[in-house]
């Protein structure tokens, strides 16, 4: 007789029985075991206070409402009682997009790990090996769930749309379109950045005047967001950066010469004596591809696009219900038993299944993603061409 019981093992709670879903919901909780690794895109955002109602068949179209920034009137002055001026119309604007779902790879132990892992801990009664790897195997598909968020994220803020042709090895489509009007799609300027000859700051600033224009004399603190290639190998090493990061040398009693570069460090110590160009955020965003037919490196901020953009959330991270749960839930198959819980934060689902093959049981654990980011601040978002002259 054995001297330990498998079933008692913290493992195989993961897997054994929906009374369980507490257990294995702890355990993906456990934030000395689980971590965020691709973050990005929760720096340009917030996840939605509430799930998007589903239809029957599983589908949400969420619904955004924003209205273009302005500089407040200054107000009427008035008779003692007598009225107001009325108000112009309503200046709110709004895109509606349906919600996408996603799977990551899914694992799949079958009988003979299953066999492994049951002798190990009759052995030994301990099974912390076995969770180490399970942890590390699950962590892989809460990367992939930062990833596609981060993905969709960058894309949107960049080309105000996310399109999903050629990514991954499911359906391939457009999935939706913000409502960015086109006058803000601007070009850099009298010269491309990368031009030797271009006064990048000088164009910064009248590209800064303009949009504070169009934003009715806007004043609030707004954002420039580019590339760490971008701001390393073309703002950094433009002319009229390095004059004024030499002069600021100067004033400061700081070696300078032509030869020592400009790091980021001291441009933002820099920046705060520069007036008419807001703060610049760098963005470090890329994410692996995997097709039916390539492995590759895809970014969706790419290289050669700036945004200019009011400071504070860029997006809202809508999210509706699984389908998968509702429908395991009420018409699963008896033969199939099945454990749920949740991670990334509440955005992704953890379907953890046990299941016959038709010969033996196997065990499967499946991580789905139903949430996209949604552009809050469409009408007063931004999107330069630096590699484009006017």
């Amino acid at each position: 007789m054995a001297k330990y019981n498998f079933e008692d093992s913290r493992y195989a709670k993961f897997f054994a029985s929906p009374e369980n879903n507490h257990f294995l919901q702890s355990f993906l909780d456990n934030s000395a075991l689980f971590y965020t690794n691709y973050g990005w895109y929760k720096t340009q955002g917030r996840k939605a206070a509430a799930e998007t109602p589903s239809q029957a068949d599983g589908t949400a179209v969420f619904s955004v409402k924003s209205r273009k920034l302005q500089a407040p009137h200054l107000m009427d002055l008035r008779a003692p009682l007598s009225d107001s001026n009325q108000a112009d119309g309503s200046t709110e604007k709004f895109y509606t997009a349906p919600i996408p779902d996603f799977i990551a790879e899914g694992i799949v132990e079958t009988a003979a790990e299953r066999n492994y892992k049951v002798k190990m801990f009759e052995q030994f009664g301990n099974d912390a090996d076995i969770v180490a790897t399970y942890v590390g195997k699950l962590q892989d598909k809460f990367n992939a769930v930062d990833a596609t968020m981060n993905f969709m994220t960058a894309q949107l803020m960049t080309t105000a749309k996310i399109d999903y042709t050629g990514i991954g090895r499911g359906i391939q489509l457009p999935l939706h379109k913000a409502e960015v009007p086109t006058s803000n799609f601007l070009k850099a300027g009298v010269k491309t950045w990368a031009d030797a000859d271009c006064k990048l700051l000088t164009q910064m600033r009248v590209l800064e005047d303009k949009v504070r224009h169009q934003m009715g004399d806007y004043a609030g603190p707004m954002v420039w967001q580019m590339t760490r290639n971008d701001f390393y190998n073309v703002f950094l090493k433009n002319k009229e950066v390095r004059e004024f990061v030499s002069n600021y040398r100067k004033l400061n009693y700081l070696a300078s010469t032509q030869e020592i570069p400009v790091v980021a460090s001291e441009w933002n110590k820099a920046v705060i004596d520069l007036e008419g160009v807001s703060p610049i955020e760098i963005v470090s965003e890329q994410e692996h591809n995997k097709t039916h037919t390539k492995e590759e490196v895809v970014k969706g901020w790419k290289d050669g696009t700036a945004v200019l953009r009011p400071a504070g959330d860029a997006v809202e991270f809508e999210h509706k219900a699984i389908l998968d749960e509702q429908m395991i839930k009420q018409f699963g198959a008896n033969a199939i038993t099945t454990v749920f819980g949740r991670g990334n934060d509440g955005l992704s689902l953890v379907v953890n299944s046990t299941m016959d093959n038709g010969r033996f049981k196997e065990w499967h654990t499946d991580v789905m993603l139903s949430a996209c980011p949604a552009l809050i601040e469409f009408p007063n978002h931004y999107i330069i061409d630096i590699k484009t002259a006017d």
